[in-house]
């Protein structure tokens, strides 16, 4: 076959492929002529969908941030992954619409309506949801972080794994809901109507300790026990070292029994030991990791365009981490040493052996992060949350643990404590912390 016959057969699959590159990947799914009609004002709005009765409006994926939509109509409206940041919809009637994915944060959403909605993985952080109807939504996975949700109606609600972490929910009404695995660690429940809501022992609740049987039963709620998914060989048996507030003695074998509790770390921790020993088995094969490789450029073991990107901006970074909540983050042994990363979103990422010598971790989230081998000598960890993660071998000599949360982190006796000592059995309760003996 010649040349010529050969560049007449590929060229066009050539240029087809170069077309496709240049097309922009995503196009926004809603309807252009429905956001014309919106832009003609909230009272043109809602009469055209007073008098068109089966009209379902269409903005997913739409940009209307900064917008004051007070009392405009959008009930059974498709939503999802809106933009509306910083928009006023307060009085809105939002009810059945579907909102999964869409973006809140700092709305304003005061008294709107929002009953049966679908409310999944939104971003509501700062919202000011302050008398809001909320009944029978779902809002699973969806981010109210210091939301105002002060007299809203949560009840019968979806909130599984919702992350509540220093929201008003004062005098809210959380009767019948379903808080199994919510967040709730510095939170303002006072006030709040919880008879019947359904907590487990995954829900934090705003003390920064795991809900239970008995403070279900102190709130008339109920606290479902949910069994974990089969062991593999990857499990580990540890002990939880439990304070007992009567004894004044600091040898742990004095203690009654049951003072000392078995657990076994849930399906989660599984996948999470799974990606550790891929990684464990990826270092052994990869001795000279730190050596320059044939072509000069000097290997590291971590990402460094997420290095980058967390070092250059942690607000970016953690907009990025909302974005993506699947995203693996692979930062073991990066320098982080002297960095300000306030606020930084490092939940369950590989940060094994990285550097946080003098840096400032403050309100930061590191639950059930690996942290194994983890340099923390004089960090500032006050008010960060490290409740699940692996401290075994750890350097937190001198950090400022001030407030910080540590309920159910795992340290091994080459953990060194912020006094200096090595964790032992005995000197790790006053951290409601877990001892393992690998």
């Amino acid at each position: 076959m010649s040349c010529q016959k050969v560049f007449q057969l590929i060229f066009p699959a050539m240029l087809c492929g170069v077309l496709m590159q240049t097309m922009p990947s995503t196009v926004s799914a809603y309807n252009a002529e429905h956001l014309a009609a919106l832009n003609g004002g909230v009272t043109s709005w809602n009469k055209m969908r007073k008098s068109n009765g089966d009209f379902v409006p269409d903005f997913s994926g739409a940009v209307i941030k900064g917008r004051n939509l007070s009392s405009i109509d959008l009930h059974g409206a498709n939503l999802k992954g809106t933009d509306f940041s910083q928009s006023n919809l307060s009085h809105a009637n939002l009810q059945n619409a579907q909102l999964e994915h869409s973006k809140m944060s700092g709305c304003m959403l005061m008294k709107a309506d929002l009953e049966h909605a679908g409310i999944q993985e939104a971003d509501l952080e700062s919202a000011v949801i302050d008398g809001a109807k909320l009944h029978a939504a779902i809002l699973t996975k969806s981010i109210l972080k210091k939301a105002d949700c002060s007299n809203t109606d949560f009840s019968g609600s979806d909130l599984r794994e919702c992350n509540f972490r220093e929201a008003s929910l004062v005098n809210a009404d959380l009767r019948e809901a379903d808080l199994k695995g919510t967040y709730l660690w510095r939170a303002n429940i006072s006030g709040a109507k919880l008879k019947g809501v359904r907590v487990s022992k995954v829900t934090i609740l705003d003390t920064g300790k795991y809900a239970s049987a008995a403070w279900a039963e102190k709130q008339q709620a109920v606290f479902v026990d949910e069994e974990p998914k089969q062991l593999n060989s990857l499990q580990e048996k540890t002990i939880v070292l439990v304070p007992d507030k009567n004894s004044q003695s600091e040898n742990v074998h004095s203690q009654k029994p049951g003072k000392i509790e078995r657990s076994l770390q849930t399906s989660r921790d599984i996948e999470k030991n799974d990606r550790k020993e891929e990684f464990r088995e990826k270092k052994k094969s990869a001795e000279n990791i730190w050596r320059q490789s044939p072509d000069g450029i000097v290997q590291v073991p971590y990402s460094r365009e997420q290095y980058d990107q967390l070092k250059r901006n942690v607000f970016t970074w953690n907009d990025m981490r909302k974005r993506d909540r699947d995203m693996h983050v692979e930062l073991n042994a990066a320098p982080f040493n002297g960095k300000n990363l306030v606020y930084a979103d490092l939940h369950q990422a590989s940060l094994a052996g990285a550097n946080f010598r003098h840096a400032d971790l403050s309100e930061s989230d590191l639950r059930s992060a690996d942290l194994q081998n983890t340099d923390f000598r004089e960090a500032n960890l006050e008010h960060a949350d490290l409740g699940g993660a692996d401290l075994r071998g750890a350097n937190l000599w001198r950090a400022n643990l001030s407030r910080t949360r540590l309920d159910g982190a795992v340290v091994s006796g080459a953990t060194v404590l912020d006094s200096g000592k090595k964790a032992t059995k005995e000197n790790v309760r006053r951290y409601n912390l877990i001892f393992s003996e690998k």
